[in-house]
């Protein structure tokens, strides 16, 4: 089977559903069905190496040159599948199928799935045979306005690798003068239009955990244009000295970082999933999210990570601060996303697409 994958990011570029993605098409080059994962990215510079049974053409920037070259791609390639790994693309992934005759195999990950599209109509899910959605959340707010039957949509969580040896943790505590602190932290994009993250929500909580924890710290990782109004509310909360904002850090720094931390906290309430959480968790430092979104599947509701509601957010933390993280912590959140488990579920999806790959959504 040659599959034919279209993709806002891939191989080369950042981000969570770069990696969503480089996670699948690598278990998908792994699969006995799969002879070609061939991707097509709208984003991202060309990466230097590949998994074999998987090619990856040049980004293509521009909306019209996008659709110009998938078409002419289809025309020599002839695919028997093609992947449609973001819902704004499924117009384009639609005609293509429509051309060709081949099923589609949705993607879904998080906010943007969770309404109508405007540009979505009913008639774009007739030659989808497969929707996978990063979690149950993302799935139930996928089918409340979808008419697409429930038996074609699953849950496909993300992965997360087994980190490395520790290395550079001490070294980088002391850069960042974190040497006698607990330490919050938060990784993620700090941009406006992702401001449901929650720093300024950890931020609010400071000055209360401050008085019973004075020697805490929180750091927040990524940088962007909403940077600069969580500073001033740092200030005009009395905490500006407590808040430590790094910008954009390398994977090597990232790595330390969730080490040091004493709890990982992201009270978003707009997550698909939230790989940060795995990564935490996976190098053992317990994590904090809330339950209004997709955040609760990387946390098991519970049972790997800290739940808690909005208005319960100080207490939450107060409680992660206070109780000692689980020895076991990193083995279960690798027997529950670990990328042997995700390379299986991948190879189970696609048998049942090989053995049925004309029964679409109508």
């Amino acid at each position: 089977m040659r599959l034919l994958a279209l993709a806002t990011d891939a191989f080369g570029a950042p981000g969570g559903i770069a990696q969503y993605n480089r996670d699948l098409f690598s278990a998908l080059a792994g699969c006995r069905l799969v002879d070609v994962v061939d991707i097509l990215p709208r984003h991202g510079v060309p990466p230097q190496d590949l998994p074999e049974k998987v090619q990856q053409r040049a980004a293509v920037e521009g909306k019209l040159a996008y659709i110009i070259a998938a078409f002419q791609w289809v025309r020599t390639q002839r695919p028997d599948l093609i992947f449609c790994g973001h819902i704004n693309l499924l117009p384009l992934a639609h005609w293509l199928a429509r051309s060709t005759g081949v099923p589609v195999w949705l993607q879904l990950h998080g906010i943007d799935a969770w309404e109508k599209p405007e540009r979505i109509h009913t008639r774009h899910f007739q030659h989808v045979a497969l929707v996978t959605c990063v979690s149950r959340y993302t799935r139930g707010r996928f089918l409340s306005w979808a008419q697409v039957p429930p038996n074609h949509v699953k849950v496909l969580s993300n992965t997360v690798a087994e980190p490395g040896p520790e290395a550079g943790v001490a070294a980088l505590r002391a850069t960042l003068k974190l040497d006698g602190k607990r330490v919050l932290l938060t990784v993620g994009r700090l941009a406006a239009s992702e401001a449901y993250k929650g720093q300024d929500r950890v931020i609010r909580c400071l000055p209360g955990l401050l008085q019973r924890h004075p020697e805490l710290a929180y750091v927040i990782a990524g940088d962007g244009d909403d940077r600069p109004r969580l500073e001033r509310l740092a200030a005009e909360n009395g905490v500006a000295d407590k808040v430590l904002f790094l910008g954009k850090v390398s994977a090597k720094d990232l790595d330390a970082l969730y080490r040091i931390a004493d709890l990982f906290v992201m009270p978003s309430i707009g997550e698909g999933f939230g790989i940060v959480f795995l990564e935490a968790m996976a190098r053992g430092t317990p994590a904090l999210g809330l339950d209004v979104d997709g955040s609760t599947d990387p946390l098991q509701d519970g049972e790997l990570g800290l739940v808690s509601s909005e208005s319960g957010l100080y207490e939450a933390i107060e409680q992660g601060l206070q109780a000692p993280p689980p020895p076991d912590l990193a083995e279960r959140v690798q027997n529950t996303f670990g990328q042997a488990n995700f390379r299986q579920q991948v190879q189970r999806l696609m048998r049942s697409l090989g053995q049925s790959p004309s029964a679409v959504c109508h």
